[in-house]
């Protein structure tokens, strides 16, 4: 046999174990038992925005819901208070208000097995509180690891984590001045 021939006969052969050998690494790229989750998509906005008493009660409730589901699913991590709640005028000229939000005491990806404890925990009260479920990340640049859900009046409830992790709720309201003086003291 010449040696051209020996070169084109092997080209198939070369050409099928690169491809094997690409699909056996390729496979290998991701974790054994790893899920792949989409974002939740964001309901149409349906709902009217409720005035600030009734919203920072509502959403409230929800934030202490979600914090006491995590601290049970996770229970070496506790949250804590971040900021107080505040609200200010959007961009579209909407009243956006935002409930006190909370930092946790730790990172929650690797602890909360990149996010499913989270998911498993939270969603259930989403959904008692008219919210889709998580059921996925978003893709955001910097390291986080995001996830949001919105109800049918355009409240979105956000928890993003690098370290710590945060969670936030931003909610439109109804409200002529927009002043944050109408938020009730707590």
């Amino acid at each position: 046999m010449n040696r051209c021939m020996l070169r084109t006969s092997a080209r198939p052969f070369a050409v099928a174990v690169a491809l094997v050998m690409g699909s056996v690494g390729a496979a290998g790229c991701s974790a054994p038992g790893e899920t792949t989750r989409e974002p939740s998509k964001a309901p149409p906005i349906t709902s009217e925005p409720a005035p600030v008493p009734e919203s920072i009660a509502r959403y409230d409730a929800l934030t202490k819901e979600l914090v006491a589901a995590l601290e049970t699913k996770m229970p070496d991590i506790t949250w804590s208070v971040d900021g107080p709640a505040s609200m200010s005028l959007a961009g579209d000229g909407r009243c956006m208000l935002s409930p006190q939000s909370m930092k946790s005491s730790a990172d929650i990806v690797d602890p909360s097995r990149n996010f499913e404890d989270l998911f498993a925990a939270a969603d259930p009260v989403l959904e008692k509180h008219g919210f889709p479920a998580f059921d996925g990340t978003d893709p955001v640049p910097g390291g986080w690891v995001v996830t949001r859900s919105t109800d049918a009046v355009g409240a979105t409830v956000s928890v993003r984590s690098k370290f710590p992790a945060y969670l936030d709720v931003t909610v439109p309201v109804k409200s002529a001045s927009c002043d944050p003086k109408e938020i009730p003291a707590s």
